[in-house]
Formats: structure tokens, sequence, C-alpha cells
């Protein structure tokens, strides 16, 4: 895998407003944010590293305000239209810290800060898709 410093930020949008329920795209470098409906989109990320900020999320699972808690950084990314990947149920990868505070696989072994080659999302669901 490659070991260049990602740079680009996505993590799904829940803030109210316009851009509620997209996945939110930053480039940390600029600081340009992009927003896609993932009825319209599906995105495609390359040299994934999934991160996951371990104190916010206890404190959601005990009961406290939803805030933004975990994100994937990656290299690269691209946008197709929904309909262009395929992909596995057993691939699939969760977050929710109301169940867990930590991101899960299919099998809900722990895969915080676990690197993948690419994942991509159908949907408001994220996939394994190497």
């Amino acid at each position: 895998m490659e070991t260049t410093k990602r740079t680009i930020k996505i993590r799904f949008h829940l803030g109210a407003g316009e851009n509620f329920m997209k996945w939110r795209v930053e480039d940390t470098i600029n600081g340009k944010v992009l927003f896609f409906n993932p009825d319209e989109y599906e995105l495609k990320m390359y040299n994934c590293k999934l991160y996951n900020h371990k104190g916010t999320a206890e404190k959601i699972y005990d009961g406290g305000n939803k805030t933004v808690c975990a994100w994937i950084m990656a290299n690269g990314m691209e946008a197709y239209w929904t309909g262009h990947n395929e992909v596995d149920a057993n691939r699939r990868i969760t977050y929710n810290p109301r169940v867990a505070t930590n991101w899960m696989d299919s099998e809900g072994n722990n895969i915080d800060k676990v690197e993948f080659n690419s994942l991509i999302t159908i949907g408001k669901k994220l996939y394994k898709s190497e």
C-alpha cells in the first residue's frame, strides 16, 4: 500500500441543512468541500484508512448527542452515477456510535485504523472493494 499522506477526508454529513445525509468530501490541503447525494452518486476511495475519535464515540454510545467522530482518509477519490459498482454484502463496513464505539466489518470485528486499497459507497453504505 502507498505510504503517501492521505489528504482527502470523507464522512457522512448529519448536520442540518441542504447537505444533510450526503457524503462530505474535503480536500484537507486547500479546504475545498464537496457534497455527494448518495441517491445519485457512488464514491470510490483509494488508499484509505478508517479513523474514529474514541472518546466522542463513547459519549454518544452512553446517550450523548451525536457529533462528528468518524471519517475515512484517502489518497484519491472518484464519483460515479449510481449503479456503477457491484458489492458483496459480506464486505460491508459499518459505523454507528449508538451500537459500537468503533468501525466494524460484516463479522463485527473492530477495524479502527485499518487500511484498505479501496472502499466504495453504495447509497449510504460503505464496502471494501478490493
